[in-house]
């Protein structure tokens, strides 16, 4: 009988712990005047009011409204943690399931800024952009609500959502609204990462155009505008200008006249050759990512000025 009753102890001593183990809450800081920061456990929130518990275990919920505290800092989830060491490891596909599953279990603190179920939204369509999946990233930017974007307080994010608008526009193939859009883009003052993108789609459109030398100066602009973090845009670019180059018809005419009598150097289509080469050579030291150059372009870097050959030499 006693350790019956020593069991029924420790078991309700134990009960508040194992509710608060399964219901929601997520670890947070509220900034109150002066600075000084309060722990707390956020379990629900609205546009108005957020429910917290004052400890990790507590049973007391308590309101305060969301306006109130200087700020509010929500400890960073590890799902979410893993989720953006996959996306800034460039393993899209991993990191888009893993934001997907953090929209869900953090859906419950929408309203609240920057909140995680918000931020995966986001990032996931970032990796939606990043894998060319366009009519899956229409289809998250249609449920990606209004309260996701208030709650995104940060401008990189704001302003990449605008971009959004150039890639359906990619999607819908509408070039002459996307050259009108990229243009735009590119003649303000924005960071190196959405030049880049504006370069690409500008190229996109100028090739649905029918303007095949402008498209390749547009994948020039995304070539070079942010190589180090928009690696799949350089190397698409980059590739989509070989293959503009090789359909060229001056350039086909230098390859078949190229170590002839009727060879000229000073030929467009023999100064464009020298552009293919030197950029084949490129995208096997750097702009590739890694990527091996594709057989097909294989045959351009026979035509690499020998000073040029010289140099990727020592580069490799």
């Amino acid at each position: 009988m006693k350790n019956l009753l020593s069991s029924l102890i420790l078991a309700a001593l134990a009960l508040p712990a194992i509710q608060a183990q399964e219901r929601f809450q997520q670890e947070a800081y509220i900034i109150t005047g002066g600075g000084e920061a309060e722990q707390v456990w956020i379990a629900d929130s609205n546009k108005i009011e957020f429910l917290y518990f004052e400890t990790e275990q507590g049973v007391d919920p308590k309101k305060m409204r969301i306006a109130q505290p200087e700020a509010i800092w929500l400890i960073e989830p590890p799902a979410y943690t893993e989720a953006m060491e996959l996306f800034q490891g460039r393993k899209y596909e991993e990191a888009l399931k893993k934001f997907q599953e953090v929209r869900e279990t953090y859906r419950k603190l929408l309203e609240l800024p920057d909140n995680h179920s918000s931020l995966s939204a986001f990032y996931a369509m970032e990796c939606l952009r990043h894998l060319g999946r366009l009519d899956d990233l229409a289809k998250a930017e249609e449920s990606f609500l209004p309260d996701d974007r208030n709650s995104l307080t940060r401008p990189y994010h704001q302003s990449q959502l605008e971009f959004f608008t150039m890639w359906m526009a990619v999607r819908a193939k509408d070039w002459s609204r996307l050259e009108i859009i990229a243009r735009e883009y590119l003649a303000k003052n924005i960071p190196g990462y959405q030049r880049a993108q504006a370069g690409y789609c500008l190229g996109l459109a100028l090739e649905g155009l029918k303007r095949p030398i402008e498209a390749i100066n547009a994948y020039n602009i995304a070539m070079t505008a942010d190589t180090g973090a928009s690696e799949v845009i350089t190397a698409d670019a980059a590739l989509n200008a070989l293959r503009l180059y090789t359909e060229d018809k001056d350039v086909q005419l230098a390859i078949k006249f190229h170590g002839t009598p009727d060879e000229d150097p000073h030929f467009v289509g023999a100064l464009r050759l020298k552009e293919a080469a030197s950029l084949a050579s490129l995208f096997e030291l750097t702009l590739g990512g890694g990527k091996a150059l594709p057989a097909n372009f294989k045959d351009l870097l026979k035509y690499l000025p020998d000073e040029v050959k010289a140099e990727a030499k020592e580069e490799k």
